[in-house]
């Protein structure tokens, strides 16, 4: 008597594999440096002022021009220029979008893709994008520290706070890096002496400030972002002091949804609209957000330069 089994029923009987009903997420790294607060400046929103870039000025003010002595008692003055310089930052779009079948709806599980859940993933998409143009102003630090083709190693911190210090910066600083450079920088801290210790974050620290807070030291919080620039053969981190990065955003107001069917809704910074396509049978998703990022002074600024 011959036995019934699984591989045998598979053509009419059976399912060679059936989808587990639970949906995970592939990991990925969630990290957003705005949950420091202080390493990046809001400079608040183009919208209603004719521009879609902003000139973030400066002045040689709060003492910068030194006062000189008067020899003679009774030297004319001559007016000395206060110095200024400024640095834009452009708005840009950005987007994503997402398509869904009618029919892939019907057919899905109780926890499975459908809009909602695609419009609830889209801010998320946007904070990844956030962290890629902070990466982009790091990478265009001129001031930099580190051996291309090398580990980082302890001296290479040292040296960034010793960049910083030497263009007169007071702190607070703040330091960005990539996984591959905290790993060598941790496995070279296994090998210093002396009071100075890392400090890793506490629970209460990460439910404030991120998963990419790795701890501190010298005072230096350390957050960790697999967006980082690469050049192909180094990762470009970065320390700065406060007020090195800033940016800007705008945001579509009620004359953009004039004529509109889509369902919107604003999350923070970005707009997140849902709409049916009449006879397209599908479900279109899509999310905007207008921001720009810059480096606003390269004194602020010390690129970490280590293998990738």
């Amino acid at each position: 008597m011959a036995t019934m089994t699984h591989i045998n029923l598979e053509t009419d009987l059976r399912l060679a594999l059936v989808l587990d009903e639970a949906l995970r997420i592939t990991l990925t790294d969630m990290a957003d440096i705005r949950s420091l607060p202080g390493a990046v400046l809001n400079m608040g929103t183009v919208n209603n002022s004719g521009s879609d870039t902003h000139q973030i000025r400066f002045a040689s003010l709060g003492g910068s021009d030194v006062m000189v002595a008067d020899a003679t008692e009774i030297a004319q003055v001559v007016g000395t220029n206060v110095t200024d310089t400024s640095v834009p930052i452009a708005v840009v779009r950005q987007t994503l979008g997402r398509e869904i079948s009618d029919l892939a709806i019907m057919t899905g599980f109780s926890d499975d893709l459908d809009p909602q859940r695609l419009a609830a993933d889209l801010p998320l998409s946007y904070a990844r994008r956030f962290q890629d143009l902070i990466a982009a102003a790091i990478a265009t630090g001129t001031t930099t520290v580190g051996t291309s083709g090398a580990d980082m190693v302890v001296d290479d911190f040292y040296d960034a706070t010793f960049g910083l210090e030497l263009a007169d910066n007071n702190g607070p600083y703040y330091c960005m890096l990539h996984g591959r450079q905290t790993a060598d920088f941790r496995e070279s801290l296994r090998s210093e002496g002396g009071a100075v210790q890392f400090l890793a974050p506490t629970g209460d620290m990460l439910r404030l400030k991120d998963q990419g807070l790795q701890g501190s030291f010298l005072g230096v919080p350390i957050f960790k972002s697999a967006r980082i620039t690469t050049d192909g053969t180094d990762r470009l981190g970065g320390m700065w002091s406060a007020g090195a990065l800033a940016y800007k955003t705008a945001q579509r107001d009620a004359r953009s949804f004039i004529g509109s069917s889509a369902i919107a809704v604003q999350q923070g910074e970005v707009t997140v609209e849902i709409q049916h396509v009449v006879g397209g049978g599908k479900v279109n998703v899509f999310a905007d957000a207008y921001v720009g990022v810059a480096l606003l002074e390269q004194a602020r600024m010390v690129q970490i330069i280590t293998d990738a």
